[in-house]
């Protein structure tokens, strides 16, 4: 299964986000970026789902709870 956002999205959270300073420094956010071109279609390419992380928290919610049934 693989949760799934933009680039700008994850960048956003990334920035919000205070209780984890990993993604601050434009070193550490040009890795995210990398990953995500680089990574994320191989895992992409071999998950058995994939949920728009962008959507809202009761629907991941939903949707992960589903998986988790079957």
């Amino acid at each position: 299964m693989l949760l799934s956002a933009p680039a700008e999205v994850l960048l956003a959270r990334i920035a919000a986000r205070i209780d984890n300073p990993y993604g601050k420094r434009p070193e550490e956010r040009d890795a995210v970026l990398h990953h995500l071109t680089t990574v994320e279609p191989l895992l992409r390419a071999t998950a058995t789902a994939e949920i728009d992380a962008t959507a809202p928290i009761e629907r991941v919610v939903q949707q992960l709870e589903g998986l988790a049934e079957h």
